[in-house]
C-alpha cells in the first residue's frame, strides 16, 4: 500500500506571453503548493479501479468525469494510471481511493495534483523505477498543470505549463483561500477565449518577484509583488467578481488575488489567528473560505 499527498497550489504571478501556433497560450508563473490537499492510496490489483471519497467539500461539489454512482470513467486519476501502464508496459493494476478534500473547477488545481501523485504512487507500486522529468512528461501529455505537481513548492512555471524550474521556497505565509460563488461553463477555455494582445505582459510581473524572491528588491514584501492577469479578465467581464471583492474589502480582505484560472481567491495574512478572526466575517457573507499555509 502506497500514499500519496496531492496538495493544491495558488499562482503567486500568472503572465500570458501570447498565443501559441498550436492554440495555446505561453505563460510564465510562480506556482507555490499550499495545504489544502486530497489524499491518494493505492494497493495493487490486477485491473486499475478508482473510488472516490469527499470530505468537506462544498454543498453540490462533484468529481469530474463520475457517473451516477461515483464511477470514475474520464477522471484525470484514471488517465495518469492508464497513461503510465500503456508506456511502460506494466502489466499490473491497482485500486486508488482518492479522498477529495480540494474543491473542483477553483482554480486551485485539484485535478492535476491529483494525477501528478497518481503518476508518483504507481511508480512505487510497480517498482517502475522513472525519474522525475520522466513522470513530468508523461504528465504533460494529459494536463497543463500536471508537471508542476510532480515536483510541488515554489517553481518557476513557463510554456503551457510543461516547463518547469524548481526555485528555492518561499518562507512559510498564511492565507484565507475563498471560494467566490461564480460559475462558469467550460471555464478555462471560456477564459483564455477573452485574451488578446491587450493582455500579454511579457513576464514583467514574474521578473519584479524573482528578484523580490532574491534580495534584489527593497520595495516591499511578497504581497507587493502578486499578480494574477486573469483579475483583468474576471473585472472586464464578470460584475460578481468586483462586487465580492467590494465586499470583501469593506471587512479588511484586501487586497485579494485569483488562484489560477478562479473563481476561488486567496488573501495573504500575517498570522494565522488574524486569518481565524476573519474566517466568521467572511462566512457571514455566505462564502466557503479556507485556513492554510504554504508549503514545499
Amino acid at each position: 500500500m502506497i500514499f500519496e499527498i496531492a496538495p493544491a497550489k495558488i499562482n503567486l504571478t500568472l503572465e500570458i506571453l501570447g498565443k501559441r501556433d498550436d492554440g495555446y497560450h505561453d505563460i510564465e508563473s510562480v506556482m507555490q503548493t499550499v495545504d489544502i490537499c486530497d489524499v491518494l492510496t493505492f494497493w495493487h490489483n490486477d485491473w486499475i479501479k478508482v473510488i472516490p471519497e469527499y470530505s468537506g467539500l462544498p454543498l453540490k461539489d462533484n468529481l469530474f468525469g463520475t457517473d451516477g454512482s461515483n464511477y470514475l470513467f474520464d477522471n484525470l486519476v484514471y488517465k495518469a494510471a492508464t497513461l503510465l501502464k500503456e508506456e511502460t508496459g506494466c502489466r499490473q493494476g491497482a485500486v486508488i481511493q482518492l479522498r477529495k478534500t480540494i474543491p473542483s473547477s477553483a482554480g486551485l488545481g485539484g485535478g492535476s495534483s491529483d494525477a501528478a501523485a497518481t503518476l508518483k504512487g504507481l511508480n512505487k507500486l510497480w517498482d517502475l523505477g522513472l525519474s522525475g522529468p520522466d513522470l513530468s512528461e508523461l504528465g504533460a501529455r494529459i494536463g497543463s498543470d500536471i508537471p508542476y505537481f510532480i515536483y510541488g513548492g515554489t517553481c518557476l512555471v513557463k510554456g503551457r505549463g510543461e516547463m518547469v524550474e524548481k526555485i528555492q521556497d518561499i518562507s512559510p505565509q498564511w492565507l484565507l483561500v475563498i471560494l467566490l460563488p461564480i460559475s462558469i461553463s467550460q471555464k478555462t477555455a471560456h477564459l483564455y477565449s477573452y485574451l488578446d494582445a491587450s493582455f500579454y505582459t511579457g513576464g514583467s510581473f514574474t521578473a519584479r518577484l524573482l528578484e523580490s524572491l532574491n534580495g534584489k528588491s527593497s520595495n516591499g514584501g511578497l504581497k507587493n509583488y502578486l499578480f494574477n492577469v486573469f483579475e483583468k479578465v474576471y473585472g472586464r467581464s464578470f460584475t460578481q467578481f468586483g462586487d465580492w471583492t467590494q465586499k470583501l474589502g469593506k471587512i479588511g480582505i484586501d487586497p485579494v488575488h485569483l488562484a489560477g484560472s478562479g473563481p476561488s481567491i486567496y488573501y495573504m495574512g500575517k498570522t494565522c489567528q488574524e486569518l481565524k478572526e476573519a474566517l466568521g466575517l467572511i462566512r457571514r457573507l455566505g462564502l466557503n473560505c479556507y485556513i492554510a499555509r504554504t508549503v514545499p
